[in-house]
């Protein structure tokens, strides 16, 4: 893996819940593989951190994708053959720090690079779903539904989204695209339990430590 592609405000729903403005475009930042986190399939809990330097740290669930070819400037249909692989996770943000960047005009990167920020579960080839961007996808926290959705609900899908991505820097196989959250952020705090599903995937997470 070369890198954690993250696609920003691409629920428009979310983007008025923050007070911002719904861009024609798509987002994009991106996260280094330090950050990742992968639930197995074993049904295990991933124990993760909680960096001490935020007062404000949110979840955020979203489709994510596996990246199965290099590109460089890909068409839609070219992006859309090389997502290989799907499943359900969560982008972490330290929203005060997000915040302070965005008063500045500055990048988030503080606010969205931080232990733990980037989790994934299991992937299911992208073949065996079909209807995958139909397929509701969530997160409980402590056994409340806190966000739900559909990739439908989606203002770029996920090949127009690396399309886009790819006419700037180069794609490699292995990359992995977060596509972006829906409406229903909230914070997160030591002891909390976050249970994610997307079709067949089901698997927990706890925060247990400060660092």
């Amino acid at each position: 893996m070369d890198k954690i592609l993250c696609v920003g405000k691409n629920y428009a729903d979310h983007a008025a819940e923050l007070g911002d403005i719904h861009p024609e475009k798509p987002v994009l930042f991106i996260k280094p593989p330090s950050v990742l986190r992968q639930a197995d399939a074993n049904g295990e809990t991933l124990n993760l951190s909680l960096p001490s330097h935020s007062q404000q740290i949110h979840h955020e669930v979203e489709l994510v994708f596996r990246i199965d070819r290099n590109g460089y400037k890909m068409s839609v249909e070219e992006a859309q053959t090389a997502l290989g692989g799907v499943t359900v996770g969560l982008d972490m943000t330290l929203r005060d720090l997000q915040g302070e960047a965005k008063k500045k005009g500055t990048p988030w990167t503080t606010g969205k690079v931080f232990i733990d920020s980037a989790v994934i579960g299991p992937w299911l080839p992208c073949s065996e779903l079909p209807g995958l961007l139909e397929t509701p996808f969530s997160l409980s926290i402590n056994g409340s539904l806190r966000q739900r959705a559909t990739g439908k609900q989606m203002s770029h899908s996920p090949a127009e989204c690396l399309a886009y991505a790819s006419q700037f820097f180069p794609i490699r196989a292995g990359d992995v695209l977060f596509t972006g959250t829906p409406v229903g952020v909230a914070e997160v705090k030591v002891g909390d339990v976050g249970e994610l599903n997307f079709a067949s995937i089901n698997y927990r997470v706890t925060w247990q430590k400060v660092v």
